[in-house]
């Protein structure tokens, strides 16, 4: 990572990097981690995302295990969070979409979603903000905000002054329009989706 400067911009002062690049490195006024992409390579960490791949899927609704479409024929999304409490209505999440047979791999393969996840069918996911580390205004110094998410990461609202006192990791989004689903009711929006497409569908995960 590039060191933190000071900078003054269009929208302000705030956090950014000497040799920033601004179609780059700033969106929604939030300076931006900079992060690559091997895909193929390197071992899973089931406890992070890449950002560039998290930014991608979240703006497009993709499933963020095979990277298709994840929009049931309904227009509505499965969400599914490593959380032992049920996802609220209105609730913020850095999680993109997932389709239910990727769900019950992902739920299968990961350590954290093993021991406790929720599961809802989203109606709609719009732009709230992000989720980064706020730096202090004065020192620059990553700030440890009492009760922050997990990885020290905070959401931030995209109206909220502090976004461009935030290193962004991830898109944030708010959903509405939510009803929650079981570990059972993933199952069967599995084989319905197997029917589907063996009835001649569109494939719903990757093949």
């Amino acid at each position: 990572m590039p060191t933190i400067i000071r900078r003054i911009g269009r929208g302000g002062e705030g956090i950014g990097y000497a040799d920033e690049e601004p179609l780059i490195d700033r969106r929604h006024e939030a300076l931006w981690v900079r992060t690559g992409l091997a895909p193929g390579r390197g071992r899973p960490d089931f406890a992070r995302m890449n950002s560039l791949r998290q930014k991608r899927t979240m703006r497009f609704g993709l499933c963020q295990v095979c990277g298709h479409e994840a929009a049931r024929a309904d227009g509505r999304t499965l969400h599914l969070m490593g959380a032992a409490t049920p996802i609220r209505e209105g609730e913020t999440t850095a999680a993109p979409p997932v389709h239910p047979r990727c769900a019950l791999e992902a739920i299968q393969n990961c350590p954290r979603l093993r021991r406790h996840h929720a599961a809802a069918l989203v109606e709609r996911s719009a732009l709230w903000g992000v989720a980064g580390i706020v730096h202090d205004p004065v020192t620059l110094a990553p700030l440890l905000a009492p009760g922050a998410r997990p990885y020290g990461l905070v959401h931030v609202h995209v109206a909220d002054p502090r976004i461009r006192w935030t290193l962004a990791n991830f898109t944030v989004h708010r959903l509405e329009g939510v009803t929650a689903v079981s570990l059972l009711d993933m199952v069967a929006m599995a084989k319905e989706d197997l029917r589907h497409q063996a009835a001649g569908g569109p494939a719903l995960t990757a093949p």
